[in-house]
């Protein structure tokens, strides 16, 4: 190689590297990932005490990561080469334990699985999370009691409780995933939770309900690119939840609605855009996936008093079909703007209810789907998700006003999170 073209290769490699490098310090920081769908890490806080602690230089790696430039434009490249068909990360995976001839019942025979930015794609319609083979029983510790002394506080206010365990989407579809993928780490979670918990505690274990389906019909109840249940799941679990709380409840008896007050309709035009499918720059075609069926109550939902408050404390939502249901006309779907999204708090008064109570429910997302069902038993359910609540204290709320039910509604791989900070300090 002659010295010019020598010169010439430093030349350009270094004018690539402190490119990048001078970019980086000129482009101000960007706060979300579009390609990825999450929020991008932010400069930590320097000082002195902070720099001689490994967390500061791993959020320090992160956030050069995070910010780099181009980075959505690479982090696009190489998922379209991840998810490309001349790439399969877990091609000996698919031609050496390929899964024997299943009975229908058996669910989903899996021809094809790959990984793409830390999610797994099965014969390119369902997508998941790499799953976590620990089971995390010091952080469940801590949610366990948080949701102990709550639940006691609770109880002495003479407020009925009630802790409702949603089957989450990867446990109850682990079948679906790679066999070297599998793993009962989650249901050893759930087990380990359920077994710190009170015995006091009223639990409604929706879990078992569908753990008695066939793998074929679990698959109905769930999203496909997304980490919800879809509406059939939902209802099933509100049909559950209903009943056990009427067994065992001393105040509450009540039918929950049938599919005969359900007119079914199904989701044929459009694109979904799903949780997980976002993340990964669409590897399923967003207008083929998740022909999700839809469910509208024959006799509308009907309330005396409806009110949202947003993540960020302002009330843009007055009428009730404009935050719920499906919306005729729209081109683009995904769960939350079809069951109302993440609020921070979620008023109804419905005086058709058969009793007067005044009930409160604690929720996660999980639970977005089923709030106007829960509300058409009850004169007044006010809805709560903490998470998105600064100032939130449960012990105050339920001082101030007396509650006579409290439902407490996570989904079963929610096991340690900002849903259990049921007391934040001021």
């Amino acid at each position: 190689m002659s010295k010019p073209v020598s010169i010439l290769y430093i030349v350009v490699f270094l004018a690539i590297l402190f490119g990048f490098a001078i970019a980086g310090m000129v482009l101000p920081d960007r706060a979300v990932s579009t390609v990825e769908n999450r929020a991008l890490s932010k400069l930590p806080a320097f000082s002195f005490e902070a720099v001689g602690t490994r967390r500061f230089f791993e959020e320090m790696n992160q956030y050069f990561n995070d910010q780099a430039p181009l980075r959505d434009e690479m982090v696009r490249l190489y998922q379209s080469q991840q998810n490309s068909g001349m790439f399969n990360s877990m091609l000996l995976e698919n031609l050496f334990h390929v899964k024997p001839p299943q009975k229908p019942e058996e669910g989903t025979v899996v021809k094809d699985s790959r990984v793409v930015s830390n999610l797994v794609v099965i014969n390119k319609k369902w997508i998941f999370p790499v799953t976590d083979p620990l089971v995390h029983t010091d952080k469940m510790d801590e949610s366990t009691a948080k949701l102990n002394d709550g639940i006691q506080f609770a109880a002495d206010q003479q407020t009925e409780t009630y802790f409702v365990f949603n089957p989450s989407r990867t446990r109850t579809l682990m079948h679906l995933y790679p066999d070297y993928m599998q793993t009962d780490a989650y249901a050893k979670s759930k087990d380990y939770f359920l077994s710190k918990l009170a015995k006091s505690v009223n639990v409604v274990d929706i879990g078992k309900k569908f753990d008695a389906f066939t793998n074929a019909a679990k698959e109905e109840l769930y999203l496909e690119t997304d980490h919800h249940w879809n509406i059939q799941g939902a209802f099933a679990a509100y049909q559950e939840m209903i009943a056990e709380i009427s067994a065992k409840s001393a105040q509450f008896e009540d039918k929950p609605m049938s599919l005969d007050d359900i007119r079914v309709s199904g989701l044929t035009i459009g694109s979904f855009e799903g949780s997980y499918n976002s993340q990964i720059n669409y590897a399923v075609n967003p207008k083929t996936a998740d022909r999700t069926v839809i469910y509208e109550p024959r006799k509308p939902f009907s309330f005396s008093k409806f009110e949202v408050i947003n993540k960020d404390g302002t009330q843009t939502v007055t009428s009730f079909n404009d935050f719920y249901g499906f919306k005729r006309g729209q081109s683009t779907y995904t769960y939350g703007t079809i069951y109302g999204g993440d609020r921070r708090k979620i008023a109804y008064e419905n005086p058709q209810a058969n009793n007067r109570l005044n009930v409160l429910l604690l929720k996660d997302s999980f639970m977005n789907p089923l709030t106007p069902y829960l509300a058409q038993h009850f004169n007044k359910l006010t809805v709560y998700d903490n998470r998105y609540y600064s100032e939130f204290s449960l012990k105050e709320i339920l001082a101030s006003e007396h509650f006579d039910m409290l439902i407490i509604a996570f989904h079963d791989d929610n096991l340690f999170s900002g849903s259990y900070e049921f007391d934040k300090p001021l």
